[in-house]
């Protein structure tokens, strides 16, 4: 009997023992869990609109774009709201709505169909096919709203309209997302409407982007806006919220994840009151490579030129030039691309630089020179007699004019074509002779686009914008082909590929990638060309500047570039089909030559049309590069 007690007496000490333990775990272990559960069931969480993002900065710290805060009245859908509630809103709120608002025949007919009985507006004949399961409850809706459309929308008088375009802005995207009711609103109107504690709605701040410097570079920046069907699961898998602003375009894109922000939270009650738990907090800024004062001087000095030459004679197809100022390692310094419109005003079409692409001449005939000594057939200091090229069952190649003797350096300060035609033929392995029989190969092709690619030419350039293209490459194989691609008159490169070649030439063969921001830029290629052929081009370079067809281009003429002029088909009706010949114009360069800090890249498309012969083309590229380095160097 004791025994048995005793037995008893630990059991139930044992029984005692689980259960306080078992109390202290739901205690302490399980008591925020199901703290959470309650609170989910009594609140419900949401956060704020949207959150300030980082600002970017040029390369002194000067703002460039920044945040604006603004005031809005928004509308939170709560779980038990229904129709009736929801137009109980709009009744309440449509008093604040200002006299000048758009309404939609569409956001019309919804709301009078959502007010009234949809047979009102369906024949007998309509409403029976329906009833009959011949036309769905979808059919009957489309069908009444097409005939409130066209018969019904004066049921609406001015207050109803008030009424209606709330009740559309209530019920505007997803579903649960927050709708923003009033944006540019009143400070009056702001603490009325919270005044009368409407359920759902309640007074938050957004943030939008504001560019201190206007227009200037707002193309490069790019857009914040709503995160696109395509990219839904993307930014879902990132923890987003499809109602966020994200990133649509360019730099902001490109850093998304570095300038967002983190939003506000808020706790909704059962009662619809909004309470905020935690504050946003600002992205991270980023410091780009431009410099604000020399887009701006840019910008002043491409304005002045160009309405200048537009006025001159034969530049009808004139509209657009690009500019662009690196770095040697691939820092942008300012880029611009403007087009003069039909009323003399300009657009910015800044963005075009990593997706246009032109022909550009002369330009490569360094990466040419550099082709023609890697295969060994130039003999460096030895001088041909400038004259021309005909190939069989083609008409003869010619420089612009004679140029006489003339040897690997001295071939560049000129511009020879018919030093390079007479390259190209030795590297496809002939030695020309007049109306000889030739073929080219895709190997010969690629003898020159490999090492053009290594300049950057015909290359992505790892530039940090989103989209970038490269120019379009050549597809038909034929040795007059060849002789064309070696003088720029072939393939189609973008302005960035020219900044790119630019600023190989200018490290003598070490490309890096071109960045807006600032970062560590990455060697991406090297240009296979010994030093002292690289020495032998950048004197060519040089005297382009000093004697050549660059005279006049770099203030002092102290630098190295190279010109380029093009022949290309204008479409002149804007029709699609190209039927007129232009002339185009590009130049590169960097300065100073002895120890380059600038690199440079302009194309000037259609500067003249070629509808009359021996017509004058206007410098446009030399004035606007003599302007900018005049400022550059003075400052």
């Amino acid at each position: 009997m004791v025994i048995t007690i005793k037995k008893s007496l630990i059991l139930i000490i044992i029984i005692i023992f689980i259960i306080i333990m078992r109390i202290i775990y739901l205690n302490y272990h399980l008591k925020s869990y199901y703290k959470n559960k309650l609170d989910k069931i009594n609140n419900k969480y949401t956060y704020s609109l949207s959150a300030p993002r980082g600002r970017i900065l040029d390369v002194n710290g000067k703002i460039l774009v920044d945040n604006i805060k603004k005031r809005v009245i928004i509308y939170n859908k709560l779980d038990n709201t229904d129709f009736n509630n929801e137009i109980a809103i709009s009744r309440k709120l449509s008093k604040y709505l200002p006299d000048n608002f758009t309404l939609t025949n569409q956001e019309k007919a919804n709301y009078i169909l959502k007010t009234t009985d949809i047979k009102n507006y369906l024949s007998t004949l309509e409403y029976n096919k329906y009833l009959n399961n011949i036309y769905s409850y979808s059919d009957i809706e489309n069908i009444a709203i097409n005939n409130i459309i066209n018969n019904y929308l004066y049921l609406l008088n001015k207050e109803d309209e008030k009424v209606a375009k709330i009740y559309s802005l209530l019920n505007k995207d997803y579903f649960f997302d927050k709708k923003i009711i009033f944006k540019d609103i009143s400070d009056e109107d702001y603490f009325n409407i919270l005044s009368e504690n409407i359920p759902g709605i309640s007074g938050e701040y957004i943030y939008e982007r504001y560019y201190p410097y206007g227009d200037i570079l707002k193309s490069i920046f790019g857009k914040v806006g709503k995160i696109e069907k395509e990219n839904k699961d993307f930014y879902l898998n990132k923890g987003y919220e499809l109602s966020d602003s994200v990133g649509v375009s360019y730099l902001e894109k490109e850093y998304e994840d570095v300038l967002k922000g983190e939003k506000a939270l808020y706790k909704i009650d059962n009662n619809g009151i909004i309470t905020k738990v935690k504050d946003e907090k600002i992205g991270k800024d980023i410091y780009l490579n431009i410099d604000i004062d020399i887009e701006i001087k840019l910008y002043e000095i491409m304005k002045e030129n160009m309405l200048k030459t537009k006025g001159k004679f034969n530049t009808e197809f004139y509209d657009r030039t690009y500019v662009l100022v690196g770095r040697p390692t691939g820092e942008i310094v300012a880029a611009l691309g403007l087009r003069i419109n039909s009323d003399h005003t300009l657009s910015d079409i800044t963005n075009e630089i990593i997706s246009s692409s032109f022909v550009v001449g002369s330009v490569v005939k360094a990466a040419s020179n550099t082709v023609a000594y890697h295969e060994n057939v130039i003999v460096p200091g030895k001088k041909i007699n400038d004259s021309c090229v005909k190939l069989y069952l083609n008409t003869k190649k010619c420089s612009f004019s004679p140029l006489g003797y003339i040897d690997d350096i001295s071939a560049l300060e000129k511009s020879s074509n018919y030093y390079q035609f007479i390259n190209a033929i030795k590297v496809m392995g002939y030695n020309y002779s007049y109306n000889m029989k030739i073929s080219a190969t895709n190997e010969d092709f690629d003898k020159y686009r490999t090492i053009f690619k290594s300049y950057g030419l015909g290359s992505k350039t790892y530039i940090d914008l989103p989209g970038e293209k490269t120019g379009i490459t050549g597809s038909i194989v034929a040795p007059d082909l060849l002789l064309n691609l070696s003088i720029g008159q072939y393939d189609s490169y973008t302005p960035v590929e020219l900044l790119s070649y630019a600023n190989t030439l200018a490290t003598k063969g070490s490309r890096y990638n071109l960045s807006f921001v600032k970062k560590n830029q990455e060697l991406i290629d090297n240009v296979d060309i010994n030093k002292e052929n690289m020495q032998r081009i950048h004197n060519g370079l040089n005297k382009v500047v000093t004697n050549g067809t660059g005279k006049g281009y770099i203030k002092n003429n102290d630098g190295a570039g190279k010109t380029g002029t093009s022949e290309t088909l204008y479409d002149k009706d804007n029709d699609g089909i190209y039927e007129t010949n232009s002339t185009s114009t590009a130049f590169i360069g960097f300065a100073p030559y002895a120890s380059p800090i600038y690199t440079f890249a302009v194309i000037s498309p259609n500067i003249s049309s070629n509808i009359k012969k021996g017509i004058y083309k206007v410098p446009i590229n030399r004035y606007i590069m003599h302007d900018l380095t005049e400022f550059l160097f003075e400052n």
